[in-house]
C-alpha cells in the first residue's frame, strides 16, 4: 500500500472555512441581518471557496442565488425556516441528523457522536442547546478537523492533527445523512406549498461537496475514505446495525412483550402496563377510529353569517 499523498495545507484551511459556511447558513436566521449575510455575503464567500477548494457547485448556487433572492424579509426567512425545520413531526427534513443514521431521535449515533468529540479533546459549551447530531455541529467539528490537518500539514502546530481525519468523518457519518437530508428538503417543498426554498439549493451544495471532497480524498489513498457502508460506520458497533437491520420494521408480538414484562419484574418494577401489542390495542380493546363532528353552521357560512 502506499502513502497517502499530502493535501495542501491551504487547501484543508480554504475546506475548513466552506464546511463552516455552511454550518452557519443552517443555524436560526434570527438576527436582523440574517437575511442580508445569507442573500449577498454567504453567496460571495461560497463562490470564492469552490474556486480555492475546486467545489462544482456552480449550478446549485445559481439555484440558492434565486431562492434567497424570492424571500421578502427577515421576518419570511425565519418563517420558512421555522416550517422546515421547528415544527415537530416526521413529515418535516430533521437537522438532528442522528434520525437519518439511526431512524429516530437520539439514537446511538447521538452519544457515538459526543465520544467522538471527547476523544478530539472537545467538549460541549454549557450554553448550546444543540445535540451533538446537529447539522451545524457536525460541519463546525468537520471545519475544526480541516483546521487541524492543515496546521499540522503546514508545520505551525504538528501536533494539531486530530485522532480522527476529516476525510473518515466525512465518509463515515455526514456521507450516510447528506443524500437523505437533501431528499427531504427537496419533498417539503411541494408538500409545504414553498414557492422559493433556499435550504434545498444549499444542501445541494453541501451534498456536492461532500461528494466531491471523498472522491478528492480516496483518489489521495487516504485510507477507509472510500469506505461508506454502514459495517465501518464509527458511530454503529456492529453488532447493534447487525440487529437493527434483522428487526427494523417488525412488530412488538407477545414473545417481545413477555420479554419486556420478565425485565420489568426483575428489577421490581411495574409490568401490568405492558399487555397489549400497541399495534392490536384499539382492536383488542373494543376502539374504533372516529370522525371529528363538524363545526355548527354558524362557523360553516361566510363572514356575513357571523
Amino acid at each position: 500500500m502506499t502513502d497517502p499523498v499530502p493535501e495542501p495545507p491551504a487547501l484543508l484551511a480554504d475546506c475548513a472555512a466552506f464546511y463552516l459556511c455552511m454550518a452557519r447558513a443552517f443555524a436560526v436566521p434570527d438576527r436582523p441581518q440574517a437575511l442580508t449575510l445569507l442573500a449577498a455575503d454567504l453567496p460571495a464567500d461560497l463562490t470564492e471557496l469552490a474556486t480555492s477548494c475546486v467545489l462544482p457547485i456552480a449550478p446549485a448556487l445559481a439555484d440558492y442565488r434565486r431562492a434567497i433572492g424570492a424571500v421578502a424579509d427577515q421576518p419570511a426567512l425565519l418563517r420558512l425556516y421555522a416550517r422546515l425545520f421547528l415544527v415537530p413531526g416526521v413529515a418535516h427534513p430533521n437537522l438532528n441528523t442522528g434520525s437519518y443514521l439511526d431512524g429516530g431521535h437520539a439514537g446511538g449515533s447521538v452519544a457515538a457522536l459526543a465520544d467522538i468529540y471527547r476523544r478530539c479533546g472537545l467538549e460541549p459549551d454549557p450554553g448550546l442547546r444543540d445535540l451533538p447530531d446537529h447539522l451545524s455541529v457536525q460541519l463546525e467539528f468537520l471545519a475544526w478537523l480541516l483546521m487541524g490537518a492543515a496546521d499540522a500539514a503546514g508545520g505551525s502546530d504538528p501536533d494539531r492533527l486530530p485522532p480522527v481525519s476529516a476525510g473518515v468523518f466525512l465518509a463515515s457519518v455526514v456521507a450516510h445523512w447528506v443524500g437523505p437530508f437533501r431528499a427531504d428538503l427537496a419533498a417539503a417543498g411541494p408538500r409545504f406549498g414553498l414557492a422559493a426554498n433556499p435550504y434545498l439549493a444549499l444542501a445541494c451544495i453541501l451534498e456536492c461537496a461532500v461528494q466531491n471532497d471523498l472522491a478528492r480524498l480516496a483518489a489521495t489513498g487516504q485510507p477507509d475514505v472510500g469506505r461508506s457502508d454502514a459495517a465501518h460506520r464509527p458511530d454503529l458497533d456492529p453488532e447493534i446495525a447487525r440487529l437493527r437491520s434483522q428487526v427494523a420494521g417488525q412488530p412488538i408480538g407477545e414473545q417481545d412483550l413477555a420479554i419486556i414484562r420478565a425485565r420489568l419484574q426483575a428489577a421490581g418494577l411495574p409490568s401490568g402496563h405492558v399487555a397489549i401489542p400497541v399495534d392490536e390495542r384499539d382492536r383488542v380493546m373494543g376502539l374504533a377510529s372516529m370522525t371529528p363532528p363538524a363545526p355548527p353552521s354558524h362557523r360553516q357560512g361566510g363572514p356575513g353569517n357571523g
